[in-house]
C-alpha cells in the first residue's frame, strides 16, 4: 500500500522550511502495542521455545509430584499400622482391667460380705485385710495398673506400685468427685488430673458393687501408656507421638514433653476430630508440613497421635527434586543464551533495519544501516542504504521542480489583474481628459501606476503590514473615482504592528472581493474595516487581522466550502479565485500555521479574520523606520 508522507525542506530563497510530500509505502507505527506485539519475530520464537520445553518441565514436575505422594501414602501406611498396634495392644489391657474390675466388684465373695458387716467389727477387718492382700497379688499381674483400691464413704484401703503417701492423699481427695460423676461410671476409663501425684494425668476405672456403696477401682499413670508408645514409636528418631483428652489437652505434657510444633492447636484439633486415616497439616509460623495421625481409644476417652515431619517422609527424594529443580533452572539459563544468541544475530538487526525505516518514513534521508557478518542482513542493509540514496536524490530533484513552479505560480498570482478593474480606469482616465479635469487624470495616472507598480513587483516576498495598507489606499482611492462619495475605508491597527512582514497581496485581494461582489447596490454608501491586533495560539505570537464590509455577505456554500479547508476555487462562485489563491500563497508560505476563516459581519455583511504567525524578518527592519497613525480614514 503506497501513501504520501510529508517532508520538510528547506527553502533558500525565503529563509523557511517548507513541507512536500512524498509517496512511500505506508507503513502503520501506530498500531496498538499488543497487536505488534503478538506478530513480533521475538514473540513468535519466545513461545515456540516454552512450547517445546514446557511439556518436559511439567512432565517432570509431574513425576516429582507422583513420586512425592506415593512415598507419602506408603510410609503413612506404615505408620498407620504401627499406630493401630499400639492402640490394639492398649485397648486389650485396658479392657483385661476392666473385666478384673468387674468380677471384684460382682463375683469376689470377700467384697460382698464388706458391706454385710459393719464398720470397725473384727469381721469387717478380716474381710478388709484379705481384699486388701489380693490387691496387691493383682497389681502385678496388671500392668500397666499402678493402683487397684476398694472405697466407700467410711474406709479406703488401696495397693499402688508408686508413692503411698501421695497415692493416698490423692484418693482421699479426689474419690469422693470422682464417685459422683456420672460420666466416671459409664463402664469406661476416664482421664483424670491431679498434681499431687507423679504422672499428673491418668486413666481411672470404677465399678460399684450391687446393692452397696462400695466402689472397686484401677488407676493407669498415663506415663505408662507414653512409655511404652515411645518405646515402639522411638520418640524423636522418626517422629513425635503424644495423647491427648477429649478436650483436645495434651495428657502428661510438661514444657519439655509439649513437643508438638503446631503454633495453632487448631490444625491439630481438626486432626484429632478427623475421620480420615492420616492427614497433612502446616505449621503457620515454621511454614512446615507434618503428617498427623490420630487412633481414639475404644476403651477410654483420649487419642493417640503421632507427628512426622513431611522432610523426613521425604528424605529419600531430594536428590531428584534437585535434579528437577536443576533441570529447569538449567532449562531456563539455556533460554536465556539462546535469547542473547538470537538477539545479536537476528533481533538487533532487525531493530536498526526497522528504526531506519521509521526514521526514514519520517523524512530523516541521511540515515544508514551498519552491516554484520550474516549474509542476509548485509543485503537487506546495502539495498536500504541503497534506497535511502536514492529517495534521497528523488527528493532534492522533486524539491527543485517544486520550487520552480512554486516561483512561477507565485510570481502568477502577483502578476494577476482583473481586466475588468483595467479597462475601468483607462475609460475613468479618457472621461476626465475629455472633461478636460488634468488635475484628477494626474491623480488617477499617478494612482493606477503606484498600483500597477506594486502589483508587477517580484524582487520580493515579504512586505510590511504598512506596505500592505498603502497598496490598499490606493486601490480605494482609484475606485472612489468611479464611486464618488460612495466608499470607505476605516483602518484600526496599532503602529507597533505596522512593521510586521507578511506575503504580499494577503489583504487587497479581499477588499477588492469586498467592493465586486459586497457592494451590489451602488447607489448606497459602502463601507470596508480593517482591525488588527496581536494574540496568541499556545505558545505562539500571532497576528490577527479582521476585514469587514457594510456589503450582501458571502453565499452560504462559499463559507462552507473555505471554512471547511478546501483550498480549490468553487464552480458556482467565480469570483473566489482570489481568495483561494490568498489561501493557497499562505499554506505555502507558512506550512499549514497561517489560518483563514469567512463568517458573516454585524449587520449581514461579509467577514474574513487572517491568523499569521509573527516572525521576525531582519531585512524588512530597515523597512519600518517611521510609524504611521494608528486610525486613519481613507
Amino acid at each position: 500500500m503506497l501513501a504520501f508522507r510529508t517532508f520538510s525542506f528547506y527553502n533558500p530563497c525565503t529563509g523557511k522550511f517548507t513541507a512536500h510530500s512524498l509517496r512511500l509505502p505506508e507503513v502503520n507505527f501506530r498500531c496498538k502495542g499488543a497487536f505488534l506485539l503478538r506478530r513480533s519475530i521475538k514473540t513468535r520464537l519466545i513461545i515456540s521455545f516454552f512450547l517445546v520445553m514446557l511439556p518436559v518441565v511439567v512432565f517432570l514436575i509431574a513425576n516429582t509430584l507422583y513420586a512425592k505422594n506415593v512415598v507419602r501414602d506408603k510410609v503413612s501406611e506404615t505408620y498407620r499400622s504401627t499406630l493401630d498396634m499400639f492402640g490394639d495392644k492398649t485397648d486389650r489391657t485396658l479392657n483385661e482391667i476392666s473385666n478384673y474390675v468387674n468380677k471384684m466388684a460382682v463375683l469376689d465373695n470377700d467384697i460382698g460380705l464388706l458391706s454385710s458387716y459393719p464398720y470397725g467389727t473384727d469381721d469387717y477387718y478380716l474381710t478388709k485385710i484379705r481384699i486388701q492382700n489380693k490387691l496387691q497379688r493383682d497389681n502385678v499381674f496388671y500392668n500397666p495398673v499402678n493402683t487397684l483400691f476398694v472405697y466407700n464413704s467410711q474406709d479406703l484401703f488401696f495397693s499402688t506400685l508408686g508413692s503411698y503417701r501421695n497415692m493416698n492423699e490423692m484418693l482421699h481427695k479426689q474419690l469422693p468427685f470422682i464417685v459422683t460423676d456420672n460420666s466416671v461410671q459409664s463402664h469406661v476409663w476416664k482421664t483424670w488430673h491431679d498434681s499431687s501425684i507423679d504422672s499428673g494425668d491418668f486413666l481411672i476405672r470404677i465399678e460399684e458393687v450391687p446393692d452397696s456403696a462400695i466402689y472397686v477401682g484401677a488407676i493407669v499413670p498415663v506415663s505408662e501408656l507414653i512409655g511404652e508408645l515411645s518405646i515402639q514409636w522411638k520418640d524423636g528418631a522418626i517422629g513425635q507421638s503424644a495423647i491427648f483428652n477429649t478436650e483436645g489437652r495434651q495428657l502428661d505434657g510438661n514444657t519439655e514433653n509439649n513437643w508438638f510444633p503446631l503454633a495453632h492447636q487448631s490444625a491439630l484439633q481438626s486432626a484429632l476430630k478427623s475421620d480420615e486415616p492420616y492427614r497433612y497439616v502446616k505449621d503457620p509460623q515454621t511454614k512446615r508440613r507434618y503428617l498427623i495421625m490420630s487412633r481414639p481409644s475404644s476403651q477410654a476417652d483420649f487419642t493417640t497421635s503421632i507427628l512426622v515431619p513431611e522432610s523426613y517422609i521425604l528424605q529419600s527424594l531430594p536428590f531428584f527434586q534437585r535434579a528437577t529443580y536443576f533441570m529447569t533452572f538449567g532449562l531456563v539459563f539455556i533460554f536465556a543464551l539462546y535469547l542473547f544468541f538470537i538477539r545479536h544475530t537476528l533481533f538487533k538487526p532487525l531493530q536498526l533495519l526497522i528504526g531506519g525505516m521509521r526514521k526514514l518514513t519520517f523524512g530523516n534521508l541521511d540515515v544508514r544501516l551498519e552491516t554484520n557478518n550474516t549474509i542476509e542482513f548485509v543485503f537487506m542493509a546495502n539495498t536500504f542504504n541503497t534506497m535511502a540514496e536514492q529517495i534521497k536524490e528523488l527528493k532534492i530533484g522533486m524539491y527543485e521542480e517544486q520550487l520552480r513552479a512554486q516561483k512561477f505560480e507565485l510570481k502568477q498570482l502577483q502578476a494577476q489583474i482583473n481586466p475588468h478593474f483595467y479597462m475601468n480606469s483607462l475609460n475613468i482616465i479618457y472621461n476626465y481628459a475629455a472633461l478636460k479635469d488634468t488635475d484628477s487624470v494626474k491623480k488617477m495616472s499617478l494612482h493606477l501606476a503606484d498600483y500597477f507598480r506594486f502589483i508587477m513587483r517580484v524582487n520580493r516576498d515579504l512586505i510590511t503590514l504598512e506596505e500592505e495598507l498603502k497598496h490598499i489606499a490606493n486601490y480605494m482611492d482609484i475606485q472612489k473615482f468611479r464611486f464618488p462619495n460612495k466608499l470607505s475605508c476605516d483602518i484600526d491597527i496599532p503602529p507597533d504592528l505596522l512593521s510586521l512582514a507578511l506575503p504580499a497581496l494577503t489583504v487587497q485581494p479581499f477588499v477588492e472581493n469586498a467592493i465586486i461582489h459586497g457592494y451590489a447596490n451602488h447607489r448606497k454608501p459602502f463601507s470596508i474595516t480593517i482591525r488588527g491586533q496581536r494574540i496568541h495560539e499556545g505558545n505562539t505570537a500571532c497576528l490577527l487581522l479582521a476585514i469587514e464590509d457594510s456589503g450582501t455577505g458571502f453565499p452560504a456554500d462559499i463559507l462552507e466550502h473555505v471554512n471547511n479547508s478546501d483550498a480549490s476555487p468553487s464552480a458556482e462562485y467565480s469570483g473566489g479565485l482570489g481568495i483561494m489563491n490568498v489561501i493557497q500563497r499562505l499554506r505555502l508560505r507558512y506550512d499549514g500555521l497561517a489560518n483563514v476563516r469567512l463568517y458573516v459581519a454585524e449587520g449581514g455583511g461579509a467577514g474574513v479574520r487572517v491568523i499569521l504567525p509573527i516572525t521576525v524578518e531582519k531585512d524588512l527592519i530597515a523597512l519600518a523606520e517611521k510609524e504611521t497613525v494608528t486610525t486613519h480614514a481613507i
